[in-house]
This record gives C-alpha cells, sequence and structure tokens, in this order.
C-alpha cells in the first residue's frame, strides 16, 4: 500500500530550477532510495518535506493526510523525522537533551528534571541497540561516529510515518546496526527515504530507488534492476568510468615526511615514511589512533614524544589538513565561497592591511578553475552550495597553500562519485609534481584503488604495510580487525 505521495513538487531560486516537477512514492514498510550527484535536488525536497522551504508547486500526502507544506512544526505533527548528514546539534547539549527534544520532561511544569531526562534517554539507546553511549555526555565531546548514531537513534525514536536519513552511514564505521533497526522499523510499517552515494548500500537495504539529476527525477528502479556503473550514468547522464587515476610508477624518491616513534594520544610508537610523489593510506576501524595521527600532523594536537622531519618545504607549509568535517572545521558558512577558497592567501592580495577585491578574485577564479568549480558559485555563500563543492573549496584551499604534504582525512566522505572521481585526480596530480599525500578513508577500496601503499592500524599501531601484491581488499581488512600473523600468536 502506497504510504508516501511526494507528487510534482517544483521549486526555483531565481533563474535556477531546484526541482523540476518531482514525484515518487514510497509504501508502508518501505526503504526506498534516493541517488543524485550533489547539487541535484536530493537537499532541496527534503527541506520541501521538512517545512524549511516552501516549494513553488506540487503536493505531499502521508499517510493519507495531506501535508501542509512549508510548516516545519506541520511536518513533526504529521509523523515525519530526519537525520541528516550534517550534523546540526549544539555541541553544548547532553545526549539526552537531544534524544528527548522537543518534549523535555518537566516538573512542576517549568524546569526540566534531569533524573526523568536521562531516565528517558537511557532506555531510547537501549532500545536501538546503541546503550554504549553515555546520555550525560555533551555532543560535542562525542566522535563524530557517536554524533551521528545519536542523530539517528532521536529519529527513530519519534515513531515516524516517514523516516528521512540522509548519508546515514557516512561517519559510522559499521553500516549492519543501522541495518537492524531499519529493519525492525520498518516491519511497523514505517516508510524510509534512504539517501546515500554508497550504491552496495542502497542495493542491500533499498527495495526501489529514484534518481533525480538536475532537479528532475529521471529514473526508477527496483532492487538488483541496474548495476552500479548503470545508476551512477543514470545519474551524471554521460558515460562513467569508474576506474582510479594511474598511480605513479617512478621509483621511490627520497622522504619529504619522516614520522619516527610517535606517540600521542591513542597512538603509540608510530613510525611512517611518504615519498615524493607518493600517495599513502592509513587504514583503520573507528577509534585506532587514525585521527590523532592526522591532527598531530596538521599542528591541532601537540604530541607526548616521537619526531616528525619534512623535507624542504620551497616557500610553501609543511602541511595542508582537508579534515574530517567541512562545515565545523573548515568553512565559513555565511560568508562567499571566494573568501573561504583563497582566505590563507590573503597576504598575497593585501597593500598596507587593505585587501584588493580585484585581486581576491583573480586568485580564486584560478583556484575554481584547477578545482573544477563553476564560477558562478564563487558568489554565493558556502551554506548555499552542494556538498561536493563544499569540499572542493576546502580541496582546494589546502592545494593553495603549496604545501609539501597533504593530509586528507576521509576527503570523500558523503559527496558523489562524479566528485570522487575529482578528488582522485586532484590527489594524484599533487603527488605526481613532486608533493605526498597521506590520506585516511574509510572506505577500504578507496584507499587500494588510490594508493600506492597503505598502513593498517590496529590498537594504535601500525601492524601491517600493504603494497604491491598485499595491496587488496582482504589484506587490510585482516589487518585493521588485528588479524595479523604477529598479533594472532
Amino acid at each position: 500500500m502506497t504510504h508516501i505521495h511526494i507528487d510534482n513538487i517544483s521549486k526555483r531560486f531565481g533563474a535556477t530550477a531546484a526541482l523540476s516537477e518531482v514525484s515518487l512514492a514510497v509504501d508502508a514498510g518501505e526503504v526506498h532510495g534516493l541517488l543524485g550527484e550533489n547539487g541535484a535536488g536530493k537537499s532541496t525536497l527534503m527541506k520541501v518535506l521538512s517545512g524549511i522551504v516552501v516549494p513553488d508547486s506540487g503536493s505531499v500526502t502521508i499517510a493519507g493526510k495531506p501535508l501542509t507544506l512549508g510548516s516545519p512544526q506541520a511536518s513533526r505533527n504529521i509523523g515525519l523525522a530526519m537525520a541528516y548528514q550534517e550534523l546540526s546539534s549544539p555541541a553544548n547539549i547532553t545526549v539526552a537533551t537531544k534524544l528527548c527534544l522537543p518534549s523535555l520532561p518537566t516538573r512542576f511544569g517549568f524546569t526540566v528534571s534531569q533524573r526523568e531526562l536521562v531516565a528517558r534517554a537511557v532506555d531510547r539507546l537501549q532500545q536501538w541497540e546503541a546503550g554504549h553511549l553515555d546520555p550525560t555526555a555533551t555532543m560535542g565531546e562525542l566522535s563524530l561516529a557517536a554524533r551521528q548514531e545519536v542523530e539517528i537513534v532521536a529519529a527513530l525514536s519519534g515513531a515516524p510515518r516517514l523516516l528521512v536519513l540522509d548519508e546515514p552511514t557516512a561517519a559510522l564505521p559499521d553500516p549492519s546496526w543501522l541495518f537492524r533497526q531499519l529493519e525492525s522499523i520498518t516491519a511497523t510499517g514505517t516508510s524510509v527515504i534512504y539517501i546515500s552515494h554508497k550504491l552496495n548500500e542502497i542495493g542491500t537495504i533499498c527495495s526501489r530507488g529514484t534518481v533525480l539529476r538536475s532537479g528532475r527525477a529521471v529514473g526508477q528502479f527496483g532492487r538488483n534492476e541496474l548495476s552500479e556503473n548503470e545508476l551512477v550514468e543514470l545519474m551524471i547522464g554521460r558515460s562513467f568510468d569508474h576506474a582510479f587515476p594511474a598511480k605513479g610508477t617512478a621509483e621511490v624518491a627520497q622522504p619529504v615526511l619522516e614520522v619516527r616513534n610517535l606517540t600521542v594520544g591513542s597512538l603509540t610508537d608510530v613510525s611512517l615514511q611518504v615519498a615524493a610523489g607518493e600517495v599513502v593510506g592509513v587504514a583503520g576501524l573507528e577509534g585506532q589512533g587514525q585521527r590523532d595521527l592526522f591532527y598531530t600532523l596538521a599542528g591541532e594536537l601537540s604530541p607526548e614524544s616521537g619526531s616528525v622531519t619534512v623535507s624542504d618545504s620551497n616557500g610553501g607549509v609543511d602541511f595542508a589538513l582537508v579534515p574530517e568535517e567541512r562545515k565545523t572545521e573548515a568553512l565559513f558558512l555565511e560568508m562567499r565561497s571566494d573568501f573561504n577558497l583563497t582566505l590563507p592567501l590573503s597576504g598575497s592580495f593585501a597593500t598596507a592591511s587593505v585587501i584588493s577585491t580585484r585581486r581576491r578574485r583573480d586568485v580564486a577564479r584560478s583556484l575554481a578553475a584547477q578545482i573544477n568549480l563553476p564560477e558562478a558559485m564563487l558568489e554565493r555563500t558556502v551554506s548555499n552550495l552542494s556538498g561536493g563543492n563544499q569540499q572542493k573549496i576546502v580541496f582546494g584551499r589546502a592545494l593553495a597553500q603549496s604545501p609539501r604534504c597533504l593530509l586528507l582525512f576521509d576527503p570523500t566522505r558523503g559527496v558523489d562519485a562524479a566528485t570522487k572521481l575529482e578528488i582522485y585526480r586532484m590527489t594524484r596530480d599533487f603527488a605526481a609534481a613532486g608533493h605526498a599525500v597521506l590520506v585516511y578513508s574509510t572506505e577500504i577500496p578507496e584507499l587500494v584503488g588510490l594508493c600506492d601503499r597503505v598502513c593498517s592500524l590496529y590498537d594504535g599501531r601500525i601492524v601491517a604495510e600493504h603494497s604491491a601484491g598485499d595491496l587488496d581488499d582482504a589484506s587490510v581488512l585482516r589487518a585493521i580487525l588485528g588479524r595479523t600473523p604477529e598479533l594472532a600468536r
């Protein structure tokens, strides 16, 4: 039985048609995939459903009831819940508060009962197999993966008629937890719209799906009807080659980066090298010390012991980091894109502390061309760009600093297939110019396809280094699970 009807939704922002007569239907108890490149209209459609954006035309019906468009309260009242990829909860509220919003328990109708608040949160965490999370912790104290779990549990806990998940596993080390929860909630008749760029997940969890391109619904598919290549081609409207760029073939040069016996946080006695022209990967399950490694090299953390050596920087910086969370760690969301892109270079177009707007825009246009960012995007505020274009700006700003070593921490998290390919190309081009790249990714196939070597972390130590013959998914996976011969003894 069809549970959700989205009929002919259209929305324009000035001359841009963000949505053009988009329609889709979701059955009761169905997980329906929604695919499309960044900027295809997925976010706008979700904002229409949540009441944040008022469409120019169209209607939505949930469980036989028409949704009053443009009212977040009406969306909540009709039974819609959402968990966003870009986590927006204030860092200073507790997990318990997040899980009990918007109906916080009160005492005498005035103050929140903390005891009842925590008790309710504990019940909800246990109900959704997340009892390992501390309800008294603040959101800012949690890892990215833990915050994502809290967002999902909060959305699940309201017994929604329609649950919308936007890249829900982008920060999760293991999606099987989420899949179990979806199986549980869909058994009660809840419908799910599942947005993901991970096509293997779409094939696993979704019975049907819809593809958006340039604001239009260009195709629908059932499970196993289309291959991953066919889905990507439908999303981007042209033939698409999934191949990673060619790896370097020159003999290994002198090290650009040498890390010796580094101990910091959960990382213990780690040593590694990255040579000029090399892309070296770091693999590891959540919390194995990868963040400590990258953020120490970037100067954000102070090591307890060990040394880091970088060869002559030739006028640039030693390191430039593309961080884990672009919105909270890299971008000024309400500033223009050209400002964000050129921020580290302000001294090059300033005279006596006065910035030349013309020179800044010239530099921004040059950088935009390098990262294939449409020039029209430079005048927009970053908050109005798609996630893929935001990530290009973060990447381009890092390249603009002329680092000897580029640090990429999960650089393709939550971006579409076409943008991923561009990030891979830029990474290999940067290395080919005689620089070094150190990259961490939650996706093992990405590391295997992109990197010359991969170092596997387990329990804060490098337990294996993979290259040539043993650089494959299975070898890396065994190592990060602690199943190397040395650890098995």
